[in-house]
């Protein structure tokens, strides 16, 4: 760091120039001097100035397509750049910004709006449903074209989602006690700004994703603590998970201070449990370091198609459970009658559950032990005699556990399957494969490493997630 250039009229001291007067030099800000980017830094009562290569530009560009991630893709200087915001062929002025892994943008002015943009419901929209901007009709449009490219000479449907705002079982929150220009404010709900580093930006009232009394109970948390008089330094996350059809509703802190929340169960409205967790620093992750509070419940249940599935606070469980359940549905019409069926990355058991009516044995391969707890006892629960659900990492279980299965289930996490679950698939070649992805662009890799044995027999999207990118593909599969 370098010390205040001359004429900022800060009086010096052995630590640096002093600026406790000088009000505009206590916000920070940014000066394009050629290639060097210039950025002011208030600590206390000292101004710093740090010097770095400017990697920004701001430059006019046209949309000429949307890439797998959602990003509008336009090019500059013969490379392209991928700007969330923008839709397919508007113009626009960006900040690009060079990255190892290629040009990001921020959108700074629409020049030409497209016909089809539409005013986003809220003003952080970026930071969670980027597609807010859109018609509806064009995001479905959107997600099946992903689908197409992914998949080329495929039939593909693309199912709508049956609720736009409201739908997630889970949602979290971070916590800023400063405005955009880095000043002092009220604690706040937060989320990361997109594209701003660790900028975040204040929810004054929660998110439209989440349901109305996920947001009460948020806030009136958030409320708790702002009286307390706690710094958002001292806190990490705020998680709340639903059940849609219990209503029960859990609340979730994680705080990386080991200190006393002045905030009790009795003060969330509609809460059914309030968990308090120390969180360690070191991980930016959401992890139980210690438990300080657990008040109420600690489980959700949610009927699915006359199931109950009960889950723990920590649990993997779906986002969307009406979505959900209409792509199980498809999932058993490609299900034989009376077959031996193993499920990989098995959860709480969910889908093998929803389907072992239809199956002979359904088996679950799980890595969470308490996943594979909950998913016995929800077989247990609802009478269901022929699952087991074992403790196993998939790409390390002995290959013979496939042996003599007719139907794989796969619903692995969005990196895909791990090269040595192929190469048992390979070895053992089951005779259907049902393939749920949250990241169909995994699932496209995976298959190609398959496709010299299996042909596809149906392939869809199902919108799990809409106003954002993400969705849900389904892919069922038989042995040629």
């Amino acid at each position: 760091m370098a010390p205040a250039e001359p004429g900022s009229h800060c009086p010096t001291s052995p630590r640096g120039p002093l600026c406790k007067n000088e009000s505009e030099l206590h916000r920070k800000i940014e000066v394009a001097n050629g290639d060097i980017l210039v950025t002011r830094h208030r600590f206390g009562g000292f101004l710093f100035l740090l010097y770095t290569r400017h990697m920004e530009r701001i430059v006019e560009l046209t949309v000429t397509g949307m890439n797998a991630e959602g990003a509008a893709v336009a090019v500059h200087d013969g490379k392209e750049v991928f700007v969330m915001g923008l839709l397919p062929g508007e113009r626009a002025l960006v900040d690009v910004r060079r990255k190892k892994k290629g040009h990001m943008g921020i959108v700074r002015e629409i020049l030409e709006a497209s016909p089809r943009r539409i005013l986003p419901t809220e003003t952080h929209h970026l930071s969670c449903g980027p597609w807010q901007t859109m018609e509806y009709a064009l995001q479905l449009e959107l997600k099946k074209n992903i689908l197409e490219e992914l998949f080329p000479e495929q039939a593909i449907t693309m199912i709508p989602a049956d609720k736009l705002s409201g739908y997630r079982t889970k949602i979290e929150f971070s916590f800023t006690d400063r405005d955009l220009l880095g000043e002092p404010a009220p604690l706040s709900l937060a989320f990361h700004e997109r594209g701003g580093g660790a900028r975040r930006l204040a929810l004054p009232e929660g998110c439209m994703l989440a349901s109305e009394a996920m947001n009460k109970a948020a806030l009136a948390v958030v409320e708790k603590l702002r009286v307390q008089g706690l710094p958002s330094r001292s806190l990490k996350t705020l998680i709340l998970r639903e059940s849609k059809s219990s209503g029960q509703l859990l609340v979730l802190l994680y705080i990386k201070d080991e200190i006393t929340i002045n905030c009790t169960l009795d003060d969330i409205p509609g809460a059914s449990g309030f968990h308090v967790y120390f969180s360690t620093p070191l991980s930016p992750a959401s992890v139980i370091t210690k438990v300080l509070r657990d008040e109420g419940e600690g489980t959700l249940t949610e009927n699915i198609q006359g199931k109950e599935i009960t889950y723990a606070a920590d649990a993997f469980f779906q986002n969307n459970v009406s979505m959900f359940s209409r792509s199980v549905e498809r999932m058993r019409a490609h299900f034989p009658q009376a077959a031996k069926a193993v499920e990989l990355y098995s959860g709480v058991g969910t889908i093998g559950l929803l389907l072992a009516d239809r199956a002979e044995e359904m088996v679950g391969i799980e890595t969470v032990p308490s996943a594979v707890v909950n998913a016995n006892e929800n077989a247990k629960r609802n009478g269901i005699t022929n699952y087991r659900a074992e403790c196993l990492f998939a790409e390390k279980m002995d290959p013979a556990v496939l042996d003599g299965a007719d139907v794989l289930i796969l619903d692995p996490p969005r990196v895909g399957l791990h090269k040595d679950v192929i190469a048992m698939v390979r070895k053992k070649t089951p005779k259907t494969i049902i393939y749920l992805s949250c990241n169909p662009v995994t699932q496209a890799r995976d298959y190609a490493l398959l496709q010299d044995l299996y042909g596809i027999v149906l392939l869809e999207g199902y919108d799990f997630y809409p106003q954002t990118p993400h969705m849900e593909s389904l892919l069922c599969l038989t042995i040629r």
